[in-house]
């Protein structure tokens, strides 16, 4: 029963993120399909559980747009979207 619970508190976590790169982060925005950014998603959960501080994701997610797309994340929506992605697991962060 347990590993049944982790696996759903894993999917859930991985569809909460895989949202909050779709609504907030969006690099690319121009309504892209929702599983546009869910490559991205298993590094952020496991970044957010490994116990990684706002700046260090704040860090990852700007290198991945910079090099997976070659562009840029305002600084003001980067903390936000850190701000939600860190809420998920019950810390409180901003972007550095």
């Amino acid at each position: 029963m347990t590993s049944e619970v982790t696996r759903r508190a894993t999917r859930d976590l991985m569809r909460a993120v895989n949202t909050i790169l779709w609504r907030d982060w969006d690099p690319i925005g121009c309504g892209v399909p929702e599983d546009e950014y869910e490559s991205y998603v298993p590094e952020v959960v496991r970044l957010l559980t490994a116990g990684a501080s706002a700046g260090e994701i704040a860090a990852h997610l700007r290198e991945t747009a910079a090099g997976m797309m070659s562009t840029s994340v305002p600084e003001r929506k980067l903390a936000d979207v850190v701000a939600k992605l860190m809420a998920l697991r019950g810390g409180e962060g901003e972007a550095r």
